[in-house]
């Protein structure tokens, strides 16, 4: 690519610096249904955004390539951009950290799985789904591989490399037994194709499917609860954006003035760990800042926000190497975890002994109120009796506010799991939470 010529043609074009982001993507799906495949595609895409400060205005652009018309056609868009910025905002290409710690997440044996093979193995899947319960109605599959190169170079020198590739598997059954029908998914993230195992899938997604018919409803009211971790981590997701330094210099962070106090219950802590081995990994942000890993609330107590360059610089702090975005910068988080306890789901079971078992919350963006912290959500999950769960529940609502919630912890699970959302918790109980159907 005519990097080269990129910045050399900027600074003949009176750009006082600048900066390229190329990301090259891959992918190979393949979508399967009742056995049979529905999609099979491939495809490829490479991004370039150009920034470059000119008038001391800091403007950006995207495009498809990197060629001599491209080059000329960016150039201009940026001189232009910056024509029209009215921000007063000091604005900075970064030059590079002192020190970067990379780590090879890429995977070989991922990369060699052929899809005949992965179709095999997605084939099996639903052979054995259809053998082991003869109520199973649809499965329904999808697979997908991706692979990424990202590079940020600049007029500096800086020249910083990434190469990374996962999968993403889908699978969902539904069951029917007589006019109930009910259904189950899991997904599988990973890079490593043995984790794609069919057996333990089976098992689990019919256990699951099983375990939801004949659904009971409880009088309205407060409960202690289970959250499972795919329930609990969009709860913890919207502590994790309050701490966006953006939205806490707005005034519409329920965390501004927090710092180094208690937000949330001391028996949870919640960290950004980018530069732990996962397929979220990240040596360093959209900005070239080198990440590291950090506590954002450390035994319920909020250590630090979130930062940007430009959000650093406007509380006279370093960046935290939290920028994410193309020309638009934002406040981002690459993989956040939450601290595993040390009792298992039985354990809080038993702490919560009869209440409620939250497996599913939906709706956030319409049911969260963001200026307060109320939400009232659709949730699915299941009776705990005498310590155990039981029975499943028909649709109910959730109700309360977060950080209410949140600091009514009485058990943290050991069975931390990793989520779509880049999230890895635990289960987690907490009391007195609004029940309704």
């Amino acid at each position: 690519m005519n990097i080269n010529k990129f910045f050399t043609k900027a600074k003949e074009a009176n750009i006082e610096c600048s900066e390229l982001k190329i990301t090259q993507s891959s992918s190979t799906s393949v979508s399967i249904f009742n056995g049979a495949i529905d999609n099979l595609e491939s495809n490829s895409t490479t991004n370039v955004v150009a920034r470059g400060i000119y008038n001391g205005k800091l403007a950006g652009t995207t495009n498809e390539n990197l060629n001599d018309s491209s080059i000329d056609e960016m150039i201009e868009n940026i001189k232009q951009g910056a024509t029209y910025i009215e921000s007063k905002d000091e604005n900075v290409i970064f030059k590079g950290s002192e020190k970067y710690h990379n780590k090879n997440v890429f995977s070989k044996e991922l990369e060699a799985w052929e899809m005949k093979d992965v179709i095999a193995k997605l084939q099996d899947i639903y052979h054995k789904l259809k053998n082991k319960n003869q109520n199973i109605t649809d499965i329904e599959m999808q697979y997908q591989k991706s692979t990424s190169k990202f590079q940020i170079s600049n007029s500096y020198g800086l020249n910083l490399k990434s190469k990374s590739n996962y999968f993403v598997c889908f699978v969902q059954v539904y069951m029917k037994k007589n006019d109930e029908v009910k259904d189950a998914y899991k997904i599988i993230l990973d890079s490593d194709p043995k984790k794609l195992d069919a057996d333990k899938i089976v098992d689990e997604l019919i256990n699951e499917v099983n375990s939801k018919f004949n659904g009971v409803s409880l009088d309205n009211g407060t409960y202690d609860c289970v959250f499972n971790q795919d329930s609990f981590s969009k709860l913890i997701g919207v502590v994790v954006g309050n701490a966006n330094s953006e939205e806490v210099q707005k005034h519409s962070s329920l965390l501004e003035g927090k710092l180094n106090t208690k937000v949330i219950s001391s028996k949870l802590t919640v960290s950004e760990k980018p530069l732990e081995k996962t397929v979220f990994f990240r040596s360093f942000d959209d900005e070239g800042v080198a990440t590291y890993n950090k506590d954002i609330i450390k035994n319920g107590i909020l250590k630090t926000y979130l930062y940007t360059l430009k959000t650093a610089r406007k509380d006279n702090v370093e960046s935290t190497g939290n920028g994410y975005g193309g020309q638009k910068i934002e406040v981002g988080t690459a993989y956040v975890q939450v601290k595993p306890g040390r009792l298992k789901i039985d354990d809080l079971y038993s702490k919560v002994n009869n209440g409620v078992y939250i497996t599913s919350l939906e709706g956030l963006h319409a049911g969260l109120n963001a200026q307060s912290g109320d939400f009232s959500l659709q949730a699915q999950g299941f009776l705990i009796k005498d310590g155990k769960k039981s029975s499943s529940l028909k649709l109910f609502t959730v109700g309360g506010n977060i950080y209410k919630v949140l600091n009514k912890v009485i058990g943290v699970g050991n069975d931390s799991k990793t989520l779509m959302n880049s999230i890895n918790t635990p289960s987690v109980a907490c009391k007195g939470v609004k029940i309704s159907f």
